[in-house]
């Protein structure tokens, strides 16, 4: 077991203050992305000058702190924050290629088995599945092998990124928000908000994520949609 009695006092803590804080920075965060959107749309600016840079770089940054915020809300599992809709017939191996070509750099390997769809959300699926690979392409060491296959009613999404040898905690804590392990730290920078943010989605969606140790170093992030 990873959490005692007071871990999860701390984490009902730390939920109340994110829900809190999340809810506040929402608003203005969101005011400064459609600022941000409508200037761009508006003003005539030379897309090689000055000002077309300054806009541009408003749009980066206000989208960024919008996505910030939404993952805060979301790995205090705030409800409302949730995608909302129906789910649609997703194809991950495609989506899995997509969000490669953004976060990785080169050493993907896919092997898909199955022409079944997962069914979810696509801004959902999108979002954990950006999350898994953006953690594998930081902390892990290529190739990343995603292997897709159906397991019953549901779609099961393989994600094994070789790297250092993980301490037991590090696995322990993984999904738990604002969780860095010493190597993540001296890594890459962070919030620790990826894969929980992954694993609360995935719920969401009806699903499951867990992590696992590998041989020989590195994880396995097994990710099961129900199948479409």
């Amino acid at each position: 077991m990873c959490a005692d009695e007071p871990t999860r006092d701390l984490e009902w803590v730390r939920s109340r203050v994110l829900h809190v804080v999340g809810h506040e920075l929402r608003t203005p965060a969101t005011t400064l992305r459609g600022l941000a959107d409508t200037l761009a749309a508006t003003q005539a600016v030379d897309d090689s000058g000055t000002t077309g840079e300054i806009v541009r770089a408003l749009q980066r940054n206000a989208r960024r702190l919008e996505r910030l915020v939404d993952d805060l809300l979301a790995a205090a599992r705030v409800t409302t924050s949730l995608p909302v809709g129906d789910p649609y017939p997703v194809h991950l191996g495609e989506t899995v290629r997509q969000v490669w070509n953004e976060v990785g750099r080169g050493g993907l390997v896919v092997e898909d088995r199955t022409a079944a769809r997962a069914l979810a959300r696509p801004a959902s699926a999108e979002r954990i599945v950006r999350n898994v690979l953006d953690n594998a392409a930081k902390y892990g060491t290529p190739p990343v092998t995603v292997r897709i296959y159906p397991a019953g009613s549901m779609v099961r999404v393989d994600v094994d990124s070789p790297g250092a040898q993980l301490p037991p905690e590090d696995l322990c804590y993984a999904l738990e928000p604002f969780w860095r392990g010493e190597r993540a730290v001296t890594t890459a920078p962070g919030l620790g908000l990826g894969l929980s943010v992954a694993e609360t989605l995935t719920v969401h969606e009806g699903g499951r994520l867990s992590l696992h140790p590998r041989s020989g170093g590195g994880c396995l992030t097994v990710l099961e949609f129900r199948r479409a």
